[in-house]
């Protein structure tokens, strides 16, 4: 079988991430899946080198760059005659169905966001010409768009050559003692990002418990507001302010015993708690659409019972404060296991061969 994911994110963040992964998952199967993503950007650089990666669509998104990025798509499918186009995003799913009109080849379509979910026409058409509909989260399956559809969970594949419990973590380097305990957060610093309920949930578990630090992961131009609210709140001295972080990312989770889950971010997989919990880090998270389905029977130990600071909060220091939060760490990583690679290529090539 041969196949073509095609995702227009031009960095590694959103669906590009989850969209690579799913290649990748795949080409350990035994596909052969290849990946056309946006040139000239740092995604470049991190993934170019794989002769699968294809700088293949315009930066620009008009109809003259269209149409350069259609024929640049169609001189690889004429090479590879792939069976299924998989397209992961709006733009995306518009280069699929031109690029397979008039062959045999199956399009297959994957919702990342709520937000894509439109129920106008041209969106209708899309979904109507698509042979199999994929969503990252679960609860997108009942969106009007999807009505009279299957459509099949398709979760981040999580990589864990990359995010396993063994390995270095970075107290060290942060001058983190032993016996502290270690809260992180991770994220784009923006405006509604949940980065202030993440403060104050970090303000009452130090109420409640002493040695403990926050370790937010991520930048942005939100952060000189984040860093006066946590002055406000009297935690500035318990912050660890990390920035990005890719290549050693594993090793920033490691350094948490929990992470704090708030808000969805661009691509709503949630993939940030599925890597913290193949780390065996605990995750504390609000009610948020989709992470049941992520933390199974996980959720009455690690979900707060409603989005507030406070109940957030209690769920750190019930885990904090057990006499061994170890088995629970173990059946955190046990539970990242549903979503490897394995699982995450089986899960698409039973697709696939439904509509081959």
């Amino acid at each position: 079988m041969k196949v073509l994911h095609l995702a227009s994110g031009n960095r590694w963040t959103g669906a590009a991430a989850p969209a690579f992964a799913e290649v990748e998952a795949l080409r350990a199967a035994g596909v052969d899946a290849h990946y056309a993503y946006v040139g000239g950007y740092k995604l470049q650089a991190k993934i170019g080198h794989h002769d699968f990666a294809h700088a293949l669509i315009a930066k620009a998104q008009n109809p003259f760059a269209f149409m350069r990025s259609l024929r640049a798509i169609e001189y690889l499918f004429d090479h590879h005659r792939f069976d299924v186009v998989h397209a992961h995003l709006t733009y995306d799913h518009w280069l699929a169905r031109f690029v397979v009109r008039g062959t045999r080849t199956r399009v297959a379509r994957t919702f990342h966001s709520q937000r894509v979910l439109r129920d106008d026409p041209l969106t209708r058409s899309l979904v109507r010409k698509s042979d199999a509909l994929f969503v990252v989260n679960d609860t997108f399956a009942g969106a009007p768009l999807l009505r009279g559809r299957e459509a099949i969970f398709t979760p981040p594949p999580l990589d864990q050559r990359q995010f396993d419990p063994d390995g270095a973590d970075m107290r060290a380097t942060y001058g983190i003692a032993d016996d502290c305990r270690v809260i992180a957060a991770i994220g784009k610093l923006s405006k509604d990002r949940g980065f202030e309920a993440v403060l104050e949930s970090f303000a009452a578990v130090r109420r409640a418990i002493a040695n403990v630090r926050l370790m937010i992961i991520g930048h942005g131009e939100h952060r000189p507001a984040l860093e006066q609210y946590a002055a406000t709140l009297g935690v500035s001295d318990d912050l660890i302010w990390a920035g990005y972080h890719e290549e050693d990312l594993a090793e920033h989770y490691r350094t948490a015993d929990v992470l704090l889950f708030t808000a969805r971010g661009s691509d709503e997989g949630h993939r940030a708690v599925l890597e913290a919990m193949s780390c065996a880090t605990i995750p504390a998270v609000y009610p948020i659409a989709g992470l049941r389905a992520l933390l199974g029977d996980l959720a009455g130990d690690c979900m707060a019972d409603g989005a507030s600071p406070e109940q957030l909060a209690d769920v750190v220091v019930r885990i904090l404060t057990m006499a061994d939060h170890e088995p629970l760490s173990r059946r955190v990583q046990e539970r990242s296991d549903e979503f490897n690679y394995d699982r995450a290529a089986e899960r698409l090539i039973t697709a696939y061969e439904g509509i081959v």
